[in-house]
């Protein structure tokens, strides 16, 4: 738990703010941040356009420009600097907390991340969203970052379960102005990454693409329950090569982007060899995404035409004595079209209406070469999934408004097959159904105050790997495991109590259903099988954010805590407090801006294992100029090295830290 007394300086630092810092007048400058504060847009809410204010959800943006001042490298990092966020690292993928809990073994499951309205979660990986170098876009080309804390799948369906993350590059955001920018970093830990953006007119149409390359060596890895030597850096090296294309026209768009991404694993998760230099992940996509947007008197038309092509390889070396006996290779492409169209009317002056249906064609073929290639693993799946939406907002009273709204969703297979070894697995075809209800309340009682009462549902359905993987020896299938569900209820106050002092306050109860776990077999204690724990959970959250900006100056922060609970049992790695300190300066065409974040102790049971609470440190400072920019970041400052714990497939692993500190130097140049 953190102590009290770092608790009450925090409060004490964000309640006191304004007094500790040198009062300047309150001119334009100041009171044009106010009305940008007051004013902030944001699409993700509710498929449309609205002020952050009158947004029917817990909502955050990250603006770009406070991207760059920080000098964040990745989302996870990004994200992580807000109250109800915490990047969980195991050397392979950066994994994302929500309001205290981040549940070991997932791959960002539960969270949906977007890129433009374009969902990156992979069904090829598990349904992994992208936070580290797997998202692929410098945060440099980011416009903002919109963050819908709770559920939002009444209108995105599948992952939006925990939180919703959509990114805004800077060209889909309108703003582009620079015809060409381009980027060196270098740093710490073997650092080098290049990237350049260029964008050109040809009539009406826009024309923007961006290329980006990125390696690091990596740093030491030491595992103390192996009482061994450090690992070399080179078992932990990492690249990453991106491109994305954009088009904007009057009333239509195309974006396309593809991404590679390689990590060397130091560790062996399912008892292959720690510290093998062949253990590898490698992740691979291709995707399209056409919009075309039609307005007619009564109708704002959206459809949308895409396709995806994800790729998870892996592979593992075996480690005689810990349960392997040869090679492990996977090969798991998934392939996917879909379509969706979306109506948004204004039926009046007071009531609106948001329709629309997103179906998608999916189809997975896996390959699992394990025990040197003498047991084959072939997975054919072909299925459907479906999501159907509409919601409707009315405003009785200028001051409130009030929104409803119901989807349905489907996940449907229409091809099965699965063979361990030529013997066909005979998995049923089975498919689900959810229907899943919203409903807000939006009030402003003053000028300066807004409250809102959020109810939302949320669910996920069961990944490929586990509803149909299986060995035939160890691990089974488990077709009819159901999805997960989420209701949560929320109380958010917010009031600007000065043109430069914003202050929030958030209440938050959830309750879990069906959490899919992986659990014995009844054929005996070494077999397992995916089901749906029959302990529900229960969770309560409590978040105090302030926000004060005076002329060149910002600072914001705030602390939350959080109570999670499963029925006849506790659950791993929760961390009851979460505190975040921010602050950015301007002068001129330099600015110098910082983070601290604090994380609680978290615990794992089944390996009684801990990890301590720790703050983590970080500044930046840079400069613009007429034909570029530099700029210098120190992360982890106090060399604080947290540790996250990790799943069980680490064993005997048990808990991991972070890279430390580091210094990198980034050079850019633009037109």
């Amino acid at each position: 738990m953190m102590p009290f007394s770092i608790r009450f300086g925090l409060v004490a630092a964000l309640t006191c703010s304004g007094p500790l810092l040198k009062a300047q007048p309150a001119g334009d400058q100041s009171q044009e941040l106010a009305d940008i504060l007051s004013t902030e847009q944001i699409q993700a809410a509710s498929k449309k356009v609205q002020s952050v204010a009158n947004a029917p959800a817990d909502v955050v943006i990250l603006r770009g420009s406070e991207l760059r001042a920080q000098g964040y490298r990745t989302l996870g990092d990004a994200v992580g600097g807000i109250v109800g966020f915490r990047s969980n690292e195991d050397h392979a993928y950066q994994g994302l907390g929500v309001r205290g809990l981040y549940v070991l073994d997932d791959q960002n499951t539960r969270v949906l991340v977007l890129l433009d309205g374009h969902a990156l979660n992979s069904p090829a990986e598990l349904a992994s969203g992208k936070l580290g170098e797997d998202f692929g876009l410098p945060l440099e080309l980011v416009d903002r970052i919109e963050i819908v804390r709770g559920p939002a799948s009444s209108l995105y369906g599948n992952n939006a379960f925990q939180a919703l993350i959509n990114v805004v590059s800077v060209d889909a955001a309108g703003s582009q102005g620079t015809p060409f920018k381009a980027g060196l970093s270098v740093g710490g830990n073997g650092l080098a990454e290049l990237w350049m953006d260029g964008s050109a007119k040809a009539g009406s149409t826009s024309i923007s693409l961006m290329l980006n390359g990125f390696q690091r060596t990596g740093t030491e890895q030491a595992y103390p329950e192996l009482q061994a030597q450090p690992l070399p850096a080179r078992l932990d090296r990492e690249e990453q090569q991106s491109a994305y294309l954009r088009l904007q026209g009057n009333e239509w768009s195309f974006a396309g982007f593809c991404n590679s991404r390689t990590q060397v694993l130091a560790s062996a998760p399912f008892g292959y060899q720690i510290g093998n230099q062949n253990n590898l992940y490698t992740n691979r996509r291709l995707s399209g995404d056409f919009r075309w947007e039609p307005h007619t008197e009564t109708i704002h038309w959206m459809l949308r035409l895409f396709g995806d092509r994800n790729e998870f390889h892996d592979g593992f070396m075996p480690a005689p004595g810990r349960g392997s006996t040869g090679t492990l290779y996977d090969w798991d492409p998934d392939r996917s079209l879909g379509a969706e169209i979306q109506g948004r009317a204004q039926l009046s002056t007071r009531f609106s209406l948001t329709f629309g249906t997103e179906q998608r064609l999916h189809r997975f073929s896996g390959t699992t070469l394990a025990d040197g290639g003498n047991q084959r693993i072939f997975s054919e799946v072909n299925y459907r999934i479906g999501n159907t939406y509409l919601e409707g907002n009315w405003q009785p009273l200028d001051q409130l408004s009030l929104v409803g709204g119901l989807q349905g969703a489907e996940w449907k297979p229409s091809t099965i097959f699965i063979t361990v070894n030529g013997l066909d697995q005979g998995i049923a075809k089975t498919g689900i159904t959810r229907l899943t209800p919203r409903f807000s309340a939006v009030w402003s009682p003053t000028s300066t105050d807004v409250l809102k009462l959020i109810y939302g549902q949320g669910f996920r359905f069961p990944t490929l790997y586990e509803r149909y993987y299986t060995d035939g020896n160890a691990l089974f299938p488990n077709s009819e495991l159901k999805p997960e569900v989420m209701d949560s209820e929320q109380l958010c106050w917010s009031r600007r109590c000065t043109p430069a002092l914003r202050v929030q306050a958030s209440f938050s109860c959830f309750q879990w259903q069906h959490l899919a776990v992986s659990t014995e077999a009844p054929v005996g204690s070494e077999h397992f099988v995916y089901e749906n724990s029959k302990n529900g959970i229960h969770g309560k959250s409590l978040e105090t954010e302030a926000t004060w900006r005076q002329g060149s100056s910002e600072i914001s922060g705030g602390l939350g805590w959080y109570q999670w609970a499963q029925v006849n049992g506790r659950l791993d790695n929760v961390s009851a407090w979460n505190g975040v300190l921010k602050a950015m300066h301007h002068w001129g065409s330099w600015s110098l801006a910082g983070d601290a974040r604090y994380v609680g102790s978290r615990e794992n049971a089944a390996t009684q294992s801990a990890v301590p609470g720790t703050w983590t440190l970080r500044a930046s400072v840079r400069g613009e100029f007429s034909h570029g920019w530099g700029q210098l970041s120190l992360e982890d400052l106090t060399n604080s090295r947290r540790q996250d714990l990790v799943g069980p497939e680490y064993d005997p692993i048990t808990r991991m830290m972070a890279d430390g500190r580091s210094v990198r130097l980034t050079l850019g140049y633009k037109l």
